[in-house]
């Protein structure tokens, strides 16, 4: 049948339609009208999506962004096991440039000859998705396309296609909320589904959720190895044994393993043609300019604007969650405390749904006592990027600020004494440890002063004496620096120094520094002030170790005097000064006097810290020793059994102070004198 053309306005009958009046495309059945113009089509043509069969071979798969695909064997196969169990779609999700979307790419060409369509849906928008079912519709069946009036038409034609066959595989890549995909996946049984996403929680309703981790260390380094390749050869990477594979490993340790940030490093470099060891000099130096250079046409495919992105769309929603990840870029990647969070806000709720929300966008990984970032987006996080409105100096300097007065809250009281607060320190230590890279020295206030002074008054009791000279020192510094060389925690920092400097048996540094504390603390505070009597019993302990006992002796017993005077009997100070004194007769061999002052020391410590605190099992230790020396085996050895039992439970068995009690035993049960 043939329509005429009519007097505008008019129709023919019952199968025609006004000219004059309509646009675009114009079902009659068995013709279509396109602007005016008019399509015949055949009988057979227009056909329900169950009669429609695919084209053999159908699929719109782009081709990888890189012949180079490594390192995700493991992966894949863990892929193939969740798509092959049958039942819900799967959705592989991790943080933006974890190469999500070349694994579901890679999955998808090799099962090219297995199904059929293989059809790929950019599905960050649902628009998007709508879009993409409109062009598998016009592939399948052009004339169905064509008499949709709509995209919306056209997908819901595909729609009907795939639920009335099977064999299909549907990759729904870069879902922004599952609540985008639900509509076109929820009805859809008889084929396969495989979505990526930045967004890691909602999807337990709708989705098996396969985690996509970063590259192991060695994958990364064949990963930029392949792509800088030779002059002309970019597949073909230097061997393990080149110069360059140590700084190939430095570099993808820097970068956090992650593809997308190794695959833009391995580009710049080749396009640059310089060497591994100088980009990572650069990434050091201009760590704004690194993360946003491109070696190639696509600027969008940077790290530092696919996670601009992120945080736009999670500012959007909730501003406390960018203000989280800022704050915690300055800390350790791994283990942060969720209670340092908490401490941002006074209402718990709020920051439970912020930190929901990064963990939903795969900014962190969240437990529910810990969360975890990737070091590479910290470092991103915490780099100033005139670009970013994320970024801006002045909100990474507050955010700097923010991280070390919650950590200067968190720390425990004591470091010394307080054994209750070590588990805290310890949990602490990674982040201190990390805050210390990260602010320049130049940058220390005194909020850093206190954590470095702290903390290296901490690791001295856990024997880590390399990092607590290095924090004391820096102590120092910051306190000459902020309140001047008399100032009273200045002489306290100073004081943590030598004692650290003496305890890392550097007598060369420590003897003129603990000698100016002494004299300096005498000068501005007199010698009966409690920090005068701290520098003195440490000037007492260091002549003892140095071998000078005869002002060892002097010192300590004056020290003791004063101490019980001005302190009392039970005060920390006037244990430890008894202690000392008694540690420097027993060396001078004068065990009268040792071992009656090592017995009160030990039953003092006690009495003010308990059976377990680590000082009163070094008094007990000193106490065994004692009369190991004066030939009193009977005493000594169940007393170095019993610090050795104790050690092992409170401290561990590979601590230093373990190790020490079990080679003093054994010398005790061999008759060894020491």
């Amino acid at each position: 049948m043939t329509h005429q053309h009519q007097v505008p306005g008019e129709a023919s009958g019952p199968g025609a339609v006004a000219v004059g009046s309509n646009h675009g495309i114009i079902s009659t059945g068995d013709a279509a009208t396109i602007d005016n113009r008019t399509l015949h089509l055949p009988a057979e043509a227009v056909r329900a999506p169950a009669e429609v069969p695919a084209p053999p071979g159908l699929n719109n798969l782009p081709a990888p962004r890189s012949a180079v695909f490594v390192g995700r064997d493991e992966d894949l196969a863990r892929l193939d096991a969740a798509m092959d169990g049958g039942g819900a779609p799967t959705v592989v999700h991790g943080l933006g440039g974890m190469g999500k979307s070349t694994l579901a790419l890679h999955y998808a060409h090799r099962h090219l000859g297995r199904c059929n369509p293989v059809w790929w849906v950019p599905a960050e928008t649902p628009d998007g998705i709508t879009l993409a079912l409109a062009d598998l519709a016009a592939h399948l069946d052009p004339y169905a396309n064509l008499t949709a009036t709509t995209s919306a038409e056209a997908a819901a034609w595909a729609t009907g296609w795939l639920q009335s066959h099977e064999g299909w595989l549907l990759v729904l890549d870069n879902a922004e909320a599952p609540d985008d995909v639900a509509p076109v996946i929820g009805p859809l049984t008889t084929g396969q589904h495989l979505i990526t996403s930045r967004r890691a929680t909602g999807w337990h309703h709708l989705a098996r959720p396969l985690a996509l981790r970063t590259l192991d260390p060695d994958a990364s380094a064949d990963l930029l190895m392949r792509i800088i390749g030779e002059p002309g050869e970019p597949d073909d990477g230097p061997d393990d044994g080149s110069d360059d594979a140590p700084a190939l490993a430095e570099l993808a340790a820097e970068l956090g393993h992650l593809p997308l940030a190794l695959t833009q490093a391995a580009a710049y470099i080749q396009h640059t043609a310089i060497t591994p060891a100088s980009y990572l000099a650069r990434l050091r130096r201009y760590p704004a300019r690194m993360f946003a250079a491109s070696a190639t046409d696509n600027h969008e495919r940077t790290i530092a604007r696919v996670w601009q992105l992120t945080l736009q769309a999670i500012a959007a929603r909730d501003p406390l969650a960018v203000d989280i990840l800022r704050t915690f870029a300055w800390l350790g990647p791994d283990d942060v405390p969720r209670d340092l969070a908490e401490a941002l806000h006074d209402d718990p709720i709020a920051i439970d749904e912020a930190l929901a929300l990064l963990h939903a966008y795969s900014m962190i990984t969240l437990t529910p006592r810990t969360f975890t970032v990737h070091r590479l987006v910290q470092a991103v996080a915490r780099t100033p990027d005139p670009a970013d409105p994320h970024r801006a100096e002045e909100t990474i300097g507050t955010a700097r600020r923010r991280a070390v007065s919650l950590l200067v809250a968190a720390l425990p009281g004591d470091p010394l004494f307080n054994v209750a607060g070590w588990p805290r320190w310890r949990e602490l230590l990674p982040h201190i440890e990390a805050l210390a890279t990260r602010v320049a020295p130049e940058q220390d206030d005194e909020h850093t002063d206190a954590i470095w002074r702290q903390t290296s008054a901490f690791l001295q009791s856990e024997v880590r004496l390399d990092r607590a000279v290095a924090l004391a020192e820096r102590s120092v510094a910051a306190c000459e620096r902020l309140r001047g060389p008399d100032d009273l925690f200045t002489l306290a920092s100073r004081s943590i120094l030598g004692s650290a400097y003496r305890s890392a048996g550097d007598v060369v540094k420590a003897v003129p520094l603990l000698i100016r504390n002494r004299d300096d603390c005498e000068r501005v505070f007199g010698a009966a002030h409690e920090e005068t009597l701290v520098a003195r019993g440490n000037l007492a302990y260091l002549y003892g170790v140095t071998g000078n006992l005869d002002l060892a002796t002097e010192l300590h017993s004056r020290n003791l005097v004063d101490c019980e005077r001005l302190l009392g009997p039970d005060d920390p100070h006037t244990l430890s000064s008894r202690s000392n004194l008694a540690s420097a007769y027993r060396e001078a061999g004068d065990l009268g006097r040792a071992v009656p002052l090592h017995e009160q020391s030990a039953a003092g410590y006690e009495r003010v810290f308990g059976p377990d605190h680590p000082e009163t099992l070094t008094a007990r230790s000193n106490l065994a020793f004692a009369y190991q020396l004066a030939g009193d085996l009977g005493r000594a050895i169940p007393l170095h059994e019993h610090v050795l039992t104790t050690r092992e439970r409170v401290l561990g068995p590979a601590h230093p102070h373990t190790d020490l009690a079990r080679e003093l035993l054994t010398n005790a049960r061999a008759g060894t004198p020491r």
